[in-house]
């Protein structure tokens, strides 16, 4: 992957992205699995969500909720967009 001088945030994101992904593909193709199709879309939106957070970090946009001027979080963590939220 040709991630070189990247932000830290915007690797992590893609490498998130690109995981879940094959994990997705993984998934469906296994035979033993009998949800296939649900496992499949449910890593499919990770993946393209952290592809969207990958793109908002590389443009300096910071994908988490906000209120009153500051990023919300929840035990420790920000909370990020969801994918309705980075199609928006």
């Amino acid at each position: 992957m040709m991630s070189r001088g990247l932000p830290k945030a915007v690797k992590t994101s893609l490498e998130k992205s690109r995981d879940f992904a094959l994990l997705a593909v993984e998934t469906y193709n296994k035979p033993a699995i009998k949800f296939k199709l649900g496992g499949y879309i449910i890593l499919m939106v990770i993946a393209w969500t952290s592809l969207f957070h990958a793109i908002f970090f590389k443009q300096k946009k910071k994908p988490f909720y906000k209120t009153k001027n500051r990023f919300d979080k929840k035990d420790g963590d920000y909370c990020y967009w969801e994918l309705s939220t980075c199609l928006k």
